[in-house]
C-alpha cells in the first residue's frame, strides 16, 4: 500500500463540513523549562511532559454550493466544546479549535473559499479541577465558635463572689468530681481549680484547656474517645434543680455547680468533635464509631437537663453537622472490616498475599488479631480489611 492509498481523498471533515486539503503541519515535541544560573555554562532543562498535539490545517471549499458550506463551517467552528475531526493525514480525533481560524474568498478564484485553522488534540476526557470543601477545617472553625459560646455562658452563670467559704468549697468539689477523668492523665488540675475558683473567666478557660489536651495525651484515638465519652455522659457530675424557696446563697451555689458540670460536659463533646476531624481512621467502622460518639455527645448537651442558651445551641448544632459531614465523607473512602477463616495454619505473608495481593500488608493482620507468631497464623476466625 502506497502513501496515496493511505491518505485517500485528501479531505478533513469538521462537524459534517468537508474541507479539501491543501497542506497541513503538526507541532510535536516536549514541554521543557530551561533554567540558567549565574556562573554556570550548562543549563538545567526540566522536562514537563509531552506537548499538546497541535495541527495546522489549510484547505479549501469548492463547488457550486461552496458558499453554503462556508456558512456551515463558520457556524460549526463557533460552537463550543470539542468536536470530531476526520483527517486524511492524521486520522480521526477529538479536537478543540485554537487561534484565529480564517476563511478567505477572492473574485479571482470564484466558486471556492480558502480555509486555515489550528486545532488541538483533545482525545482525553476532560479533567477539570474540582472544588472540595475542607470539611476538617470547617469542623475546627465550628469547634472554636462553640468553645467561645459555652465559655461565655459559663462566665455569666458562675457567680460565687459573694458565697461563703464552705459553699465555694462545695462548688470546687463538684468541678473536681466532673473532671476526675483527666486528673490522672494531665495532672495539676486540682491546684489550678483551687487557685482560679473565684475568677470565672480564667477558671472556664483553664477547664477548657485541660479538656482540650486529652486528645494529644494518647497515642490511640480510641482511648481519648473513651475519656471524652465518659466526661460528656449524664453520669459525670450531678445536676440539681433550684428549689423555688431556696435562699439566695443556696440558689447561687446550685446554679454555679450546674454551670460547671455543663461546661465540662459540653467541652468534652466539643473537643471530641474537633479531635474527630484531626484523627485518621484505619477502617470505615472506626470512623462510624467516632461519628456515633460525636453525634451522641453533642445531642446530649443540647437536650440535657441543663439546656444551653439559644445562641449556644445554634453553635453546637452547626458543629454536630460539620463533624458528621466530615466523618461521613472520609469514612466512605475507607475499607470496612470483615471476618475470614483460613483453611489451614499459614504464615501472615501468605495470608496477606491471598487476601490483598500484597504480602507487605501482613503487619495489619498480625496486629489486628494479636497473632503470637507471624509465621503461624491459626486457622480460626480472623478480622481483616475488606480491601
Amino acid at each position: 500500500m502506497s502513501w496515496r492509498d493511505r491518505i485517500g481523498d485528501g479531505t478533513a471533515v469538521f462537524r459534517g463540513v468537508t474541507l479539501y486539503l491543501e497542506r497541513g503541519s503538526i507541532s510535536p515535541g516536549r514541554r521543557v523549562q530551561v533554567h540558567e544560573y549565574p556562573l554556570r555554562d550548562e543549563p538545567y532543562v526540566e522536562d514537563l511532559g509531552r506537548k499538546a498535539r497541535e495541527w495546522q490545517v489549510t484547505g479549501y471549499l469548492l463547488g457550486e454550493e461552496y458558499d453554503i458550506q462556508r456558512n456551515q463551517l463558520a457556524e460549526a467552528l463557533e460552537l463550543p466544546g470539542a468536536f470530531e475531526m476526520r483527517h486524511s493525514y492524521y486520522g480521526t480525533h477529538r479536537v478543540v479549535l485554537t487561534g484565529d481560524p480564517r476563511i478567505t474568498e477572492s473574485t479571482r478564484e470564484g466558486g471556492m473559499a480558502r480555509v486555515s485553522l489550528t486545532v488541538l488534540r483533545a482525545d482525553d476526557a476532560p479533567r477539570y479541577p474540582t472544588a472540595v470543601a475542607d470539611t476538617q477545617q470547617v469542623v475546627a472553625s465550628a469547634a472554636e465558635s462553640s468553645r467561645l459560646a459555652i465559655l461565655d455562658e459559663f462566665i455569666d452563670a458562675f457567680e460565687i463572689v459573694e458565697l461563703a467559704v464552705d459553699r465555694v468549697a462545695a462548688v470546687e468539689a463538684t468541678i473536681l468530681g466532673a473532671i476526675s477523668e483527666i486528673e490522672g492523665v494531665i495532672g495539676g488540675v486540682t491546684g489550678t481549680i483551687s487557685r482560679l475558683i473565684r475568677t470565672p473567666a480564667e477558671l472556664g478557660a483553664a477547664i477548657l484547656s485541660s479538656i482540650g489536651q486529652i486528645k494529644h495525651m494518647f497515642g490511640e484515638p480510641g482511648r481519648a474517645l473513651g475519656v471524652y465519652s465518659a466526661m460528656f455522659g449524664t453520669d459525670n457530675g450531678e445536676v440539681a434543680t433550684v428549689p423555688p424557696s431556696a435562699p439566695l446563697p443556696q440558689a447561687t451555689q446550685i446554679r454555679a455547680q450546674n454551670a460547671a458540670v455543663a461546661l465540662v460536659r459540653r467541652a468534652a463533646a466539643v473537643e471530641l468533635a474537633e479531635a474527630s476531624a484531626e484523627w485518621s481512621y484505619p477502617t470505615r467502622d472506626a470512623a462510624s464509631e467516632t461519628l456515633d460518639a460525636v453525634h451522641r455527645g453533642i445531642t446530649e448537651q443540647i437536650s440535657g437537663s441543663v439546656p444551653p442558651l439559644p445562641q449556644t445551641t445554634q453553635r453546637l448544632v452547626s458543629l454536630r453537622a460539620a463533624a458528621v459531614q466530615d466523618l461521613r465523607r472520609r469514612g466512605t473512602a475507607l475499607p470496612s472490616l470483615r471476618h475470614y477463616t483460613p483453611g489451614a495454619r499459614l504464615p501472615a505473608l501468605v495470608l496477606a498475599h491471598r487476601l490483598y495481593g500484597d504480602a507487605t500488608r501482613d503487619a495489619d493482620i498480625i496486629s489486628r488479631n494479636r497473632v503470637r507468631h507471624p509465621g503461624d497464623v491459626p486457622a480460626e476466625r480472623l478480622e481483616v480489611l475488606s480491601e
